[in-house]
């Protein structure tokens, strides 16, 4: 495992999931690894530089945030590490802010808070809001405090533009930190949405009993495939014969056991030739793309015999079934509704004929 992968897992070892309050516990780890790396820079080159005792405000505040981070490890909440954050970075720009001045930057860094304050969903609007409300106060505070042109050094020399371009170099790590986790949750969240409305539309177009098609969503394919002139298409609607008798003599949990069972077998033999589903009830719609009526209706009779030689076994009740079925190709000169009723009036025929037949 590289060393990026061990940094992850040490921060994220005592969280797993998608929650978002996991996330925010990991982000301020990681804003406050990054802002004590920077309080140390600062403190080592405000002390080479002599401005004392200045110096212990930014090691202090190293020393600070970096116990927190170990100490949160062990809290559930991660408003404790974030209002040790918000005071750390106040003091420091406190003390601050009347030798470097107002322009200096280190106050920037309550801005995070604010936009830490709105990422964590779990907080209410008004505490959103009086959260804001204190951040802005201490801002307030800090420029009433450090006035500007009040700075006691030069604002042009070297002391000032480093601490200048550090705070404003540290200040974007952090911003991309916190726009990286946004921008994580957002599209995680969005490819939730997706999958969860792939998951509805499929179970609205699936029948929940067999799993095969319902109506509407074979519907919808047949049109979809008629769109296409030079696509051959035919249309097969199929009946269970005397299924009736099924439910009333070997009730309705064998009805649907042959339901389940007859929908499997056309799931296989459907493969790679078209599409079947549920139409209501004991009957079954296929839809053949690619095969012309006369391609269609040998592999019919062929699914026919299937059936008519298939084992039923509900309970160690052996039995035997079979269906009739009636093949139109379909036009698009008449439509898919037609396609379907001729498609229909054939069952019936075959019904008429005596059953257990293939009607093209």
């Amino acid at each position: 495992m590289g060393f990026f992968e061990q940094t992850i897992d040490f921060f994220t070892s005592d969280h797993s999931g998608e929650d978002k309050s996991n996330g925010m516990m990991i982000m301020l780890r990681l804003l406050m690894i990054v802002m004590a790396f920077h309080m140390v820079v600062i403190g080592v080159f405000v002390s080479i530089r002599g401005y004392f005792p200045i110096n212990i405000a930014f090691l202090g505040a190293a020393a600070i945030l970096a116990v927190t981070v170990i100490i949160s490890f062990h809290l559930k909440n991660s408003d404790t590490v974030l209002f040790i954050l918000v005071v750390t970075t106040f003091a420091v720009s406190l003390a601050v802010s009347p030798v470097f001045g107002w322009r200096n930057s280190c106050h920037n860094f309550l801005y995070l808070a604010l936009m830490l304050c709105w990422y964590d969903s779990n907080k209410s609007v008004k505490i959103r809001l009086l959260f804001s409300g204190i951040i802005t106060a201490l801002m307030c505070g800090i420029s009433l405090y450090s006035r500007p042109g009040a700075a006691k050094i030069d604002t042009v020399g070297f002391d000032y533009r480093f601490m200048l371009i550090l705070n404003t170099v540290i200040f974007s790590a952090c911003l991309c930190t916190v726009a990286y986790f946004l921008c994580k949750d957002n599209i995680a969240d969005e490819r939730k949405l997706i999958l969860y409305n792939e998951k509805l539309k499929q179970i609205a177009g699936v029948d929940p009993l067999t799993g095969l098609m319902n109506r509407r969503e074979i519907g919808e394919m047949f049109e979809k495939l008629s769109s296409e002139d030079s696509l051959a298409i035919t249309i097969v609607m199929g009946d269970i014969d005397f299924f009736k008798k099924v439910n009333d003599t070997r009730g309705h949990d064998c009805g649907d056991y042959v339901l389940k069972t007859i929908a499997q077998l056309f799931q296989d033999f459907m493969k790679e030739k078209g599409y079947v589903s549920r139409w209501g009830g004991e009957e079954f719609l296929f839809v053949f793309s690619g095969f012309n009526g006369d391609d269609t209706y040998p592999m019919m009779e062929e699914l026919r015999k299937t059936i008519e030689n298939y084992t039923f076994n509900f309970f160690n009740h052996e039995f035997h079934l079979t269906m009739t079925f009636g093949v139109e190709e379909y036009s698009s000169r008449f439509g898919t509704e037609e396609a379907i009723k001729k498609a229909d009036e054939k069952l019936y025929l075959g019904k008429e004929q005596g059953r257990n037949k293939v009607v093209y």
